[in-house]
């Protein structure tokens, strides 16, 4: 027996195509608007046994020492700063039980040069959303051991899933306040397409010290005097992630006397992530990235495209079987008996 267009597998095949595409245009933009932020978060406990670790390597090319009142020789004393992160799980039930979806992480910060001396060191704890990286006040956050007003800034580990090419407020460690972060372009970065911002904070004061009198040329045995901070921070970001895939840090600090002069500058140093540090951070991005642009784009795209293609094949096998079967209809396979076609011309 002959097959036909208007028969049963004509209408299975035909209905089969419509509701696949049906549910392919349906599952399209639920992809993208559903199941995408489901999976950009950044994880509650980060990297490999709940750590991860950022290290620079630089110079220092200017060095007080306070105690002797004696700048160091310092045209290139080579320091290594090791930033290591490990998440708290208890930290993250602390804020998943007062309503926040946030990661907690406790992170210790230390550079120190190539001889073993430690010129600067800090611990902190920050609590970020796991989606906007805006930080909030839980789950005792603190720097060095004091609580800090955080809540709404950016945290300074990592910018937000699919970072905008627009200022952002990043956390600064060390002056304990936002600052603007400035989108300045992009850049291939390991074969990534990064977002380039950049810092540049002017001096500021971040405490008051008690120096040698004879720097200003006091005979008082101490005097106080103001240190101010200078950075200039350039950042390279994953702009699907947002993880932080290479930084250049410059800082100067010094001490300023109160006509607002500069006494003596108490450290000049630059740092950069090691090669090796932005290869390991470019690949945890590319796997990070992979199944979330399958959410919000590659998956969608498809989806679409081949649930267009399902209906336009489903309608046009439609039509043709319903023409198919007006045909069968007008012009029947059995031939005609006598007796119709005398009832045709009577």
């Amino acid at each position: 027996m002959a097959l036909s267009l208007s028969g049963a597998w004509a209408r299975w095949l035909t209905r089969l195509a419509l509701v696949l595409g049906l549910l392919l245009l349906v599952a399209a933009p639920l992809l993208r608007f559903w199941v995408t932020p489901v999976l950009a978060q950044s994880p509650e406990v980060p990297g490999g046994d709940g750590f991860v670790t950022h290290v620079s390597t630089g110079t220092i090319s200017a060095l007080f020492d306070l105690g002797s009142a004696e700048a160091e020789a310092a045209d290139s004393i080579e320091v290594t700063r090791t930033e290591s992160t490990r998440g708290s799980a208890d930290g993250a039930q602390e804020a998943a039980a007062d309503g926040a979806n946030a990661a907690v992480t406790d992170t210790t910060d230390s550079t120190v040069t190539i001889d073993g001396r430690v010129v600067a060191e800090s611990a902190y704890r920050l609590a970020a959303d796991r989606s906007t990286q805006a930080l909030i006040d839980c789950c005792d956050v603190a720097v060095d051991g004091v609580k800090v007003p955080m809540e709404g800034a950016g945290s300074p580990l990592r910018l937000p899933w699919f970072t905008p090419a627009a200022t952002y407020p990043y956390f600064d460690l060390t002056l304990l306040m936002p600052v603007e972060m400035t989108y300045i372009g992009s850049e291939d970065v390991g074969g990534v397409a990064a977002a380039k911002f950049q810092q540049a904070t002017p001096a500021t004061p971040i405490g008051t010290v008690q120096a040698p009198g004879r720097l200003i040329g006091s005979e008082l045995p101490t005097v106080p005097l103001t240190r101010t901070h200078v950075m200039n921070r350039t950042l390279w970001v994953d702009p699907t992630t947002g993880i932080i895939l290479r930084k250049v840090e410059r800082v100067r600090e010094a001490l300023r006397d109160a006509g607002g002069r500069d006494v003596v500058t108490l450290l000049a140093m630059t740092t950069a992530s090691t090669p090796e540090q932005v290869d390991a951070l470019v690949a945890q991005a590319e796997e990070e990235a992979l199944p979330v642009l399958w959410a919000y784009s590659y998956g969608p795209a498809l989806a679409l495209g081949v649930g267009l293609l399902l209906v336009a094949l489903g309608t046009i096998g439609t039509i043709m079987r319903t023409r198919a079967a007006r045909a069968e209809q007008d012009f029947p396979d059995e031939l005609a008996s006598f007796d119709d076609l005398k009832e045709v011309f009577d």
